[in-house]
């Protein structure tokens, strides 16, 4: 019986991917009760450098599996999104199958779209912001998919 649950658990691990160094996390995540300990869902961050702020929502929310949805960006004044992605760190790091594009909406917000989280779990939200002087860095925000 012993040699059946370390052979299921082997092929589990093996089947998902057991590395999530890309992120810092180091658990399998299969849906919200699996999180990395370091789970943070907050909506709102500043960038490391301190210069930017940036929120996000989404259309619809909350997000869908598996259908198409769109990520308003609002960020500090003068400050850009320049980019977005989405990955799933505890599943090798893949990506979606779409890549976003991003508008400016002229207002300090920025849509980016689409986006499609293709499965449920873990996923981390991906904006590449630009300050004033154009130095442009990555803010990366927690995501449990889906409700």
């Amino acid at each position: 019986m012993r040699l059946h649950r370390i052979i299921a658990l082997s092929t589990l691990i093996a089947a998902c991917g057991s590395d999530a160094s890309d992120s810092g996390h180091h658990m399998h995540d299969d849906g919200g009760a699996n999180l990395p300990s370091d789970f943070d869902p907050t909506t709102e961050l500043t960038a490391h450098s301190g210069a930017i702020t940036i929120s996000y929502t989404t259309n619809p929310a909350p997000i869908p599996e598996s259908l198409l949805f769109s990520i308003t960006f609002t960020v500090s004044e003068g400050a850009t999104v320049v980019g977005a992605d989405a990955t799933m760190p505890t599943h090798g790091g893949h990506g979606m199958t779409v890549e976003p594009q991003v508008t400016d909406n002229g207002d300090g917000t920025f849509t980016a779209t689409p986006f499609e989280f293709h499965m449920p779990g873990y996923w981390v939200i991906h904006a590449l912001v630009a300050d004033t002087s154009g130095t442009e860095e990555r803010v990366d925000f927690d995501v449990d998919c889906c409700e």
